[in-house]
């Protein structure tokens, strides 16, 4: 049975996390368990946060007779992704967010080699508390100039989760999460 109470609006951002991939379905109770072992993000400039879900790949098949659609197949999902640049940002989060490494041990950041995707969980908790998870996010970090300064830019899609039984993504009502058990 459906639920009398509307959910929440997702509006705005309060909080994000990136960590591991969800390796098993995510519920309230396994959410709140993750952001315990979670990094979060303790910046992100302003204005930059951006949740956005592209329209689905479809090709209509049209009635040569009366012009009209007789069938649209839906053949691809659009992409959903959450975007942001942090303005402040340590070492680990480079390194965790843009692939490369550390410079000594805390001298600076060298780049890869290679264009890197990192694969991780990302999860925001918007400013009315609820949460949007992407179990299997393709990360990539890039430099993002926001009013003169060089922020850690940060688009994460969300992927399909190879563990069986993982979506790719999730809504949750943010005070089931917090009254669930960890």
């Amino acid at each position: 049975m459906l639920s009398d109470m509307p959910l929440k609006p997702f509006i705005g951002i309060k909080k994000i996390w990136y960590g591991e991939v969800f390796t098993a379905a995510v519920t309230a109770a396994t959410l709140k368990t993750w952001l315990e072992s979670a990094t979060e993000v303790k910046n992100s400039h302003l204005d930059t946060w951006s949740y956005t879900e592209d329209d689905p790949t479809y090709t209509d098949y049209i009635n040569e007779l009366t012009g009209g659609i007789y069938y649209r197949d839906v053949t691809a999902k659009g992409a959903k992704t959450i975007a942001f640049t942090m303005g402040e940002y340590e070492l680990e989060d480079l390194v965790a967010l843009r692939g490369g490494a550390k410079v000594g041990t805390d001298e600076g950041w060298g780049a890869p080699d290679q264009p890197t995707i990192m694969n991780m969980g990302v999860v925001g908790q918007t400013k009315t508390g609820n949460y949007i998870v992407f179990s299997n996010a393709a990360v990539i970090g890039k430099g993002d100039q926001q009013e003169k300064n060089i922020g850690l830019g940060v688009a994460a899609v969300a992927m399909d989760n190879p563990n069986e039984g993982v979506k790719s993504d999730y809504l949750f009502d943010g005070s089931k999460v917090e009254a669930a058990g960890g």
